[in-house]
């Protein structure tokens, strides 16, 4: 049977409805509002926490695809899960529509679902670029013209 390892905006967009699903405490902790909280409550839904292991991993990933800025601890954990569930050999769907989370999570080799917004349909990473001459920088200034970086997506 497949696990839906569902994101915030699953339940903030009201489309928690697989038979088989589990989030993190994070995402809990996101459930603020009076109504997604009802909703919550109502929802056959395991909370499990995320390795340690593979939030390192995650980490690690993100870095080499540059989407490590984009995510935040939440985002990390919640792919963790992904990949917790993955390794015990079961199979394992991640529901999101955050592009970033989508990238990396295709990257580790885990199956992704979109709940609005299309998903992506190639993987890409992020490399800085100086604005002013176009080189490749690992800082926020070019060592070269002086002027700053930006970020740029580069597809793989």
């Amino acid at each position: 049977m497949t696990i839906h390892v569902i994101d915030t905006s699953t339940i903030f967009m009201r489309k928690a409805y697989y038979e088989n699903m589990v989030t993190i405490p994070e995402v809990v902790d996101e459930i603020r509002d009076e109504n997604s909280q009802f909703y919550f409550s109502l929802l056959n839904l395991r909370v499990e926490e995320a390795s340690n292991r593979n939030v390192e991993k995650v980490i690690r990933v993100a870095k080499k695809t540059g989407d490590i800025h984009k995510l935040s601890n939440t985002d990390i954990k919640l792919i963790a899960k992904a990949l917790d569930i993955k390794e015990r050999g079961e199979d394992v769907i991640l529901v999101t529509d955050d592009y970033s989370i989508q990238n990396v999570a295709m990257s580790l080799g885990l199956k992704v679902d979109n709940i609005v917004q299309p998903k992506i349909s190639k993987r890409f990473r992020w490399v800085k670029v100086c604005r002013g001459c176009g080189r490749s920088v690992d800082g926020d200034i070019c060592p070269v013209c002086g002027s700053e970086a930006m970020i740029k997506k580069v597809r793989r």
